[in-house]
């Protein structure tokens, strides 16, 4: 274990991931209470650093892209003096980054050979990594046993209040909302079917429900066939927010309905009571964390495959989860 330093500076470099980004808040929260005196900055790529804005155990952010290339990375860090770094992705670029940068501890996995450029490198084993959950695997870097609290999202009250406004205009109760989050950028075999989320939608519509869909610009094809499938009423949001305001209307929202994605683990973290439906990947490994939240998983005999495409091309994992599963839940 390390022992804490008061007034240590500690750099941690978060997964690119949206999903995997929103649990290291998980691991944040932790090594704050582990490190009360340390300043903490995070190493995130730009596309999920907006996540960490407003958390009160982040004192700095240093987003990135790729565009930047290693040298400019390394110079960014090199000359801030910090005296450890936690590295939470597996990838080998990420730890040569810290190597390079000449931080004096340098902990994460030992996966991809990297475990010459670690002062401390936890044995890597993807079988062992994927039998706990991702954040018992990031909490287990500080070399204690800790029970982490649930992934949380901060928002100012200015992005609250401009959230409620947004609801008041489409005129619904908060009670009566219902979110989807029907893409996945991993691939298909993610992805419960199109007119499952439809017949799935309109019989929640007749119930008196509001389906608000939450998507990447990359998923909105997708959101708004299920919107109009749905019909009158439903709100289609696919690339129309940035996380930060996404994450702001799904604390207002009380269910939400999902594929294994990340808005599943955003709304998580935002408050929201999470039915999540899995295909290709374990929930146990990446299911939302927290209390109240359901899990729909059929498990086939080639359960979990992590593939991104099913090898035998029928998708039972999927297929065999229909509307009225999701509905009784």
């Amino acid at each position: 274990m390390i022992n804490p330093t008061k007034n240590s500076k500690i750099l941690i470099r978060v997964p690119n991931w949206i999903g995997d980004a929103v649990i290291s808040t998980g691991f944040i929260e932790a090594c704050k209470k582990e490190n009360p005196g340390a300043s903490i900055t995070i190493l995130a790529h730009q596309r999920v650093a907006e996540l960490f804005e407003a958390n009160p155990q982040v004192n700095d952010i240093i987003a990135f892209n790729r565009e930047e290339g290693l040298r400019r990375i390394v110079r960014s860090i090199k000359n801030r003096g910090f005296d450890r770094a936690y590295i939470l992705p597996l990838s080998f670029s990420s730890a040569v980054i810290f190597y390079l940068a000449g931080i004096k501890q340098r902990i994460g996995y030992g996966s991809e050979l990297r475990g010459l450029l670690l002062t401390e490198s936890l044995k890597y084993s993807q079988t062992d990594f994927r039998s706990r959950h991702i954040l018992q695997g990031y909490i287990a870097l500080l070399g204690r046993d800790i029970t982490p609290q649930p992934p949380k999202i901060f928002l100012t009250d200015d992005e609250k209040g401009k959230a409620e406004k947004r609801l008041f205009g489409l005129k619904a109760r908060k009670e009566d909302l219902i979110g989807f989050g029907p893409g996945a950028a991993y691939g298909p075999a993610k992805m419960w079917p199109a007119e499952n989320w439809i017949q799935l939608g309109r019989k929640l519509s007749e119930g008196g429900k509001k389906v608000m869909i939450f998507g990447s610009a990359s998923e909105s094809e997708l959101c708004r066939d299920i919107a109009v499938g749905i019909g009158d009423g439903t709100v289609n949001l696919a690339g129309q927010l940035s996380l930060r305001e996404s994450a702001a209307l799904l604390d207002l929202i009380p269910t939400f309905i999902t594929n294994d994605t990340g808005v599943m683990h955003l709304a998580a973290a935002c408050g929201a009571k999470v039915t999540a439906i899995f295909g290709s990947t374990n929930p146990g490994w990446t299911g939302p964390w927290g209390e109240g939240h359901r899990i729909i998983y059929k498990q086939e005999p080639c359960s979990p495959c992590y593939k991104r495409i099913c090898r035998y091309g029928h998708y039972n994992c999927l297929k065999k989860i229909t509307p009225d599963d999701i509905f009784a839940k």
